[in-house]
C-alpha cells in the first residue's frame, strides 16, 4: 500500500476517533439563537437607534453567552481576545456530557520526514529506522475543582505524543516512541499589564513525563512549572520556566531505579517561550527552548502553521529542529517537517 493511501486512511481514522473535540460551541450557538426575538423587539421599540449593527450584535451575543454562564461579561471588549475565545469555548465544552476539553493541540501528521534519525538507543543501524514517520498527539484536560476562589480553577490533563514507523515494513511498522505526560495545574485569571501586553492567565502546575519503557530505553522526569500567558488582540505569548524535581542517581547503569536521564536539562533547558498569532483564521506559532549556556549551548525551535480546510477541520504544517522532540531523542538533534490535520488549535 502506498504512503499516500496509508496517510489518507490514517486521517480518516483520526477524525472518527476524535470528532467529539469539534463540537465545543454547540451550547453557545443554541443560546444565541434564542435571543433573536429579544433583539428584534429591541430594534422595533427604537431602544437602540443610536447603535450600529455591529454594536448591537456584540452586545446581544455577549449578554446571551453571559446569561448561559459560558463567558464573563468582563471578557468582552468589542471582540473577545484570543485567550478569552479559547476560555469561552472550554466553558461551553465542560457543560457537554460527552465532549472532551482539549489541552494542547490535537493533531495527526501522517507524513513527516526526519533527516536526523536516532538509532543509537535501539542498538541498530541508521538504515533500519525509516526517515518517514507518523507523528500524532492527543491531549485533553478535565476540571477537578472549579472556582476554588475567584478566577481560580484546578485542572488535570494528559498528553500522549507518539512516533510511529508506519511505513517501516521490514520491522513490522513499530511505534518507535510514545511519551505520556499527566499533569495537574492551577489556572488563575489575571489582568496585569506589562509593556502593552495583558497577562491574562497564570498556570501553576506539576507534570510527569515518561516513555513507559524499561532498561536502557527508559526515559522520564518530573517538573513543577509556572506558565505566564500574555496577549494583545490576536497575539499570544507564553513564558514557561520550570524546575526539575531531583532524582536519586543509579547505583548501576542497568538498575531499574534511579535517574534514567540525569543530563536532560543540558538539552531541554529550564523553560520555553511560545509565541502565537491568529490572522484571518490562520494561526502561526513558534516555540523556543535553550539551555542558556555559553559553552555547549543547545536548544530547539518549532514552527507551526494551521489553516482552515473545512468548518471543523484545519490543515497543519509543523517544523522542528533541535533537541527534545521526544524523550528517546532528548540528547540527539532532530530535523523534522510534517503535514497533516489538527482538530483543536491553540486558540
Amino acid at each position: 500500500m502506498s504512503i499516500l493511501i496509508r496517510s489518507l486512511l490514517l486521517c480518516l481514522l483520526f477524525l472518527c476517533c476524535l470528532v467529539p473535540l469539534a463540537g465545543a460551541q454547540t451550547p453557545a450557538n443554541t443560546q444565541i439563537n434564542a435571543q433573536q426575538r429579544q433583539l428584534l423587539n429591541a430594534i422595533e421599540s427604537g431602544q437602540y437607534d443610536q447603535l450600529s449593527v455591529g454594536e448591537l450584535r456584540r452586545m446581544f451575543v455577549s449578554k446571551a453567552l453571559a446569561d448561559a454562564q459560558i463567558i464573563d461579561m468582563a471578557d468582552v471588549d468589542g471582540e473577545p481576545s484570543a485567550v478569552a475565545r479559547r476560555r469561552n469555548i472550554e466553558r461551553a465544552t465542560v457543560k457537554l456530557p460527552f465532549a472532551i476539553v482539549p489541552h494542547r493541540r490535537n493533531y495527526l501528521l501522517p507524513i513527516t520526514y526526519n533527516s536526523h534519525v536516532n538509532s543509537q538507543p535501539f542498538e541498530i543501524g541508521d538504515d533500519d529506522i525509516d526517515c518517514y514517520e507518523v507523528k500524532f498527539q492527543f491531549s485533553f484536560k478535565v476540571p477537578v475543582w472549579q472556582n476554588i476562589f475567584r478566577g481560580a480553577d484546578l485542572w488535570a490533563a494528559y498528553t500522549n505524543l507518539s512516533f510511529w514507523q508506519a511505513y517501516n515494513h521490514p520491522f513490522s511498522s513499530p511505534f518507535r516512541e510514545t511519551n505520556h505526560e499527566p499533569e495537574l495545574f492551577l489556572r488563575l485569571k489575571n489582568d496585569w499589564q506589562l509593556l502593552g501586553l495583558k497577562n491574562s492567565l497564570i498556570l501553576l502546575g506539576a507534570t510527569h513525563q515518561s516513555n513507559g519503557q524499561t532498561g536502557s530505553l527508559s526515559r522520564s522526569w518530573n517538573r513543577v512549572y509556572l506558565n505566564m500567558i500574555f496577549e494583545r488582540g490576536g497575539f499570544v505569548m507564553g513564558l514557561k520556566p520550570w524546575y526539575r524535581i531531583p532524582e536519586d542517581q543509579k547505583d548501576d547503569p542497568t538498575s531499574s531505579s534511579g535517574d534514567d536521564n540525569p543530563d536532560i536539562e543540558k538539552y531541554l533547558g529550564y523553560g520555553e517561550l511560545t509565541l502565537g498569532y491568529k490572522w484571518r483564521d490562520h494561526v502561526v506559532s513558534m516555540m523556543l527552548r535553550n539551555n542558556l549556556r555559553g559553552h555547549n549551548n543547545k536548544g530547539a525551535v518549532q514552527f507551526d502553521w494551521t489553516f482552515p480546510l473545512s468548518r471543523k477541520l484545519r490543515g497543519y504544517v509543523q517544523f522542528f529542529n533541535g533537541y527534545g522532540e521526544s524523550l528517546i531523542d532528548y540528547n540527539t538533534a532532530v530535523n523534522r517537517i510534517g503535514a497533516g490535520v489538527v482538530l483543536s488549535d491553540l486558540f
